[in-house]
């Protein structure tokens, strides 16, 4: 098995994944290009002419996972981005709460250029998984389509 990846799985309804990486900044990671792959199939068709920072604050990590990933929709939905470099610069527990600071490269959404994929209405908890494995991380996530 790759150190990080993510590949798809088998749903009745919905786009389900299973996503893993050394570390949770590195799985987490694999669930946001699990999801603009579920957008645009394609990563590679995509430009780093945006950048993107920002921060989630959240009580636990399936928390965390669900609002990292909801800001991926927010972006697409508002300003029509879509990214292909994610890094995760941390992952801290302070206080009771998990904080989530990532870093974005991408671009515009352009259907010239990028593969048209499926349309993700939301993130659930359905499903949601997050393992501590010996060593490396899986998680397991449904986008609701």
């Amino acid at each position: 098995m790759k150190k990080s990846g993510f590949e798809f799985e088998d749903h009745t309804a919905d786009v389900q994944a299973r996503c893993w990486g050394i570390n949770l900044e590195d799985a987490f990671a694999q669930t946001a290009y699990a999801l603009m792959a579920t957008i645009t199939p394609d990563l590679k068709k995509i430009s780093k002419n945006v950048s993107k920072t920002f921060k989630v604050t959240s009580e636990d990590k399936e928390a965390l996972l669900f609002d990292f990933l909801s800001e991926f929709l927010f972006y697409f939905d508002v300003e029509g981005l879509v990214f292909n470099e994610i890094n995760i610069t941390s992952i801290n527990k302070k206080n009771d709460q998990y904080e989530l600071t990532v870093i974005l490269l991408g671009e515009e959404f352009n259907k010239e250029i990028h593969e048209i994929g499926t349309e993700v209405k939301a993130i659930t908890y359905s499903f949601m998984k997050i393992e501590e494995k010996d060593n490396y991380i899986e998680i397991r996530i449904v986008f609701d389509i």
